[in-house]
């Protein structure tokens, strides 16, 4: 369910910053129902829709 995706994403930032012992600094989500969980987080997270695309280009852009 989109609930159960939304406290999977803030279970894994809780876990991983109890085992760094320090805040997570930025969370980006990708993907098409990002739109859909991401408001239902706790979490602050940022939507990224074109970080593959972004990616990509970088990619392209070293190996030209």
């Amino acid at each position: 369910t989109v609930l159960g995706n939304a406290a999977m994403l803030d279970g894994m930032a809780n876990r991983l910053e109890r085992e760094l012992g320090k805040p997570i600094k930025t969370m980006v989500a990708t993907g098409g129902l990002a739109k859909v969980i991401v408001p239902l987080c706790k979490k602050e997270i940022i939507i990224d829709e074109d970080l593959l695309l972004k990616g990509l280009r970088l990619i392209y852009e070293k190996n030209r």
